[in-house]
């Protein structure tokens, strides 16, 4: 079972895959392939992403599973 603070390090880890994907969009003479992996590499890298908080909301006794999006909560 993981501690929280060995979720805190995967979310880490998660957030610079995420931004890695995302900066490879960004690349001037990136293809509409590389554009289109990257972006479905984003979605999932997403979804771990909010599965991590979560988690880490449920560890730390948060149990209205709210996830901050662009300054706003869900």
């Amino acid at each position: 079972m993981d501690t929280v603070g060995s979720l805190i390090d995967k979310l880490v880890i998660v957030n610079l895959k995420i931004f890695k994907a995302e900066d490879i969009k960004r690349e001037p003479g990136a293809t509409d392939k590389t554009i289109a992996d990257a972006t479905r590499a984003t979605n999932g890298l997403n979804q771990q992403r909010n599965d991590l908080i979560n988690e880490i909301n449920e560890r730390l006794g948060d149990k209205t599973n709210s996830i901050k999006l662009y300054g706003r909560t869900t």
